[in-house]
């Protein structure tokens, strides 16, 4: 048989090729065996976690303190000195975007914060407006619907002397911002919101045209007060255009909320007072407002204070109420 000499050659060169090549070593060299396989990446360090602002300017995170939390709310403490004074207050900083705000409470009825927590079960619950003889003298809109409206009227004598005052409302539009102000309403039923409180004169009334910058009022939660602390990150403290029977200079519990928009934070706060723990006795406005244009806020509105102070977090009392228990309240506000 005739062997083609072509073939020969290539398939002697193979075999001689293997030998010389033997992956296990034998003969006169070897394959060397590349690792193509793609290394694993180093892990990236564990970044360093941001600075708790509210910490750095002396506040303590309660964390676990008062039971689980959301994680959108978070809880701080704060035991210093403000002016010299001894300060025990607290508050609850929740994210805008995720929290709810409500309004708890109706026209009339008492009930206390823990009443409110039986009922409701919300995460944070402090004190609202002010009230007489079992009646609300603040706003509550809830729902977009009016509950009940400021009272806006007041007088030193009730025989000559009327003041009638817009007094100050802190409200959340429909689309989840919210606004500070003014509100004011007619005997119509009316209610008209101002951008800027009313110079106290008797007898003056207010209208759509004063003052300045007036509109019909319109929000989906509002919880009424006063007097407004601080609007356009400063401190107005609008007492005496409020006509409030309450004294500004003097220290006592507070309660009250603050809005810090560039970050996206409703603020609660409360304060202690009136000797409930030995030395602390308590704020006064211009503290407070200080307090939250420090927090970062650029509008906040003082609430009842005194004896109605209260804060609860997860139903658990924060400060201790200076009537030496919870004083029955028409309405309150919440974090959930």
């Amino acid at each position: 048989m005739k062997i083609n000499k072509f073939l020969v050659i290539p398939v002697a060169c193979f075999a001689l090729t293997l030998g010389l090549t033997s992956c296990n070593g034998e003969g006169t060299g070897h394959i060397q065996m590349w690792d193509w396989s793609t290394p694993a990446p180093e892990p990236e360090p564990e970044p360093e976690p941001e600075p708790d602002a509210y910490v750095e300017m002396g506040w303590t995170d309660l964390e676990d303190t008062y039971g689980t939390l959301p994680e959108y709310i978070k809880a701080y403490k704060y035991e210093n000195a403000i002016n010299g004074n001894d300060v025990k207050a607290f508050m609850a900083v929740a994210d805008i975007a995720k929290v709810k705000f409500e309004v708890l409470g109706e026209a009339e009825g008492y009930k206390t914060p823990a009443n409110f927590y039986e009922e409701a079960n919300k995460t944070i619950i402090i004190n609202g407006g002010f009230f007489y003889d079992g009646k609300s003298l603040s706003l509550v809109c809830r729902d977009g619907k009016l509950i009940c409206a400021n009272n806006n009227v007041d007088s030193p004598d009730w025989t000559e002397t009327f003041y009638y005052m817009p007094r100050g409302v802190l409200s959340q539009a429909t689309d989840g911002s919210f606004f500070t102000g003014w509100t004011w309403t007619t005997v119509a039923g009316q209610t008209i919101w101002y951008p800027t409180s009313m110079p106290l004169e008797a007898g003056r009334i207010p209208d759509m045209t004063y003052p300045e910058g007036a509109k019909e009022f319109s929000a989906q939660t509002a919880i009424g007060g006063g007097p407004v602390l601080v609007l356009d990150s400063k401190v107005v403290n609008s007492y005496e255009d409020e006509y409030l029977q309450i004294n500004p200079t003097s220290k006592r519990p507070r309660t009250a909320i603050g809005i810090d928009s560039a970050k996206g934070k409703i603020i609660f706060f409360v304060c202690e007072g009136d000797g409930m723990t030995s030395g602390v006795g308590g704020m006064t406005l211009e503290e407070v407002a200080n307090v939250f244009v420090a927090l970062g806020c650029e509008q906040a509105l003082n609430l009842d204070g005194g004896g109605s102070s209260c804060m609860l977090i997860n139903g658990k009392e924060t400060i201790k109420p200076s009537d030496g228990k919870q004083r029955t309240v028409i309405n309150g506000a919440s974090l959930n």
